[in-house]
């Protein structure tokens, strides 16, 4: 009888710090960054992402010159300010804190490879109610030489909420490029 309840409680357990998809959490878009120089001194070049910006259809991207494939994940929170409910903590506990994404990779030609399940770190915080991008550096992870083609990525994004909620966003798919031509790819990737 005492094994019976051992196991019990470990599946409770194990169910307990399951990660909860939460529909208020959409991945809406998906958006290159922008070159940006800042005149000095001195002269600091950097790429801005911008998530009021239009979705790029698909991304090219030239293995030998891969920087990361970092993109801008753009994620609407719809979960209502939680401070007003509660007179006394006047707390807002539904502000989205990604902390990494899980990713496969899909090469879409006739005997394509797939690698499944990577864990992409990333970090930020999106308020209640808001809109915010998130960057994602896609072939951290997967060297862009691996994948050649048309790659599709499914992926979707874990955090936690402020009240220390395990949750996760919509899952999403993109299609990358790969290019053989110098130059190909957008400097912000």
């Amino acid at each position: 009888m005492n094994t019976r309840w051992f196991i019990l409680l470990l599946a409770l357990f194990g169910t307990s710090c399951k990660t909860n998809m939460n529909s208020s959490l959409v991945v809406s878009k998906m958006v290159l960054g922008t070159v940006t120089t800042v005149a000095g001194p001195p002269v600091t070049t950097y790429c801005a992402y911008d998530a009021s910006a239009t979705e790029f259809d698909f991304a090219q991207i030239d293995p030998t010159a891969n920087t990361g494939g970092t993109m801008g994940v753009v994620i609407d929170n719809h979960l209502a300010d939680t401070s007003t409910l509660n007179g006394i903590l006047r707390t807002n506990s539904a502000t989205f804190h990604p902390h990494q994404v899980v990713a496969d990779y899909q090469e879409t030609q006739s005997g394509g490879i797939t690698v499944t399940q990577q864990i992409i770190p990333s970090t930020g915080s999106i308020p209640a109610g808001g809109t915010g991008a998130v960057l994602v550096p896609f072939f951290a992870p997967i060297p862009a030489t691996l994948l050649t083609g048309i790659i599709r990525v499914t992926f979707h994004i874990e955090g936690v909420l402020d009240d220390g909620s395990n949750v996760r966003t919509s899952e999403h798919e993109y299609i990358f490029v790969t290019c053989n031509t110098s130059g190909c790819n957008s400097a912000c990737l």
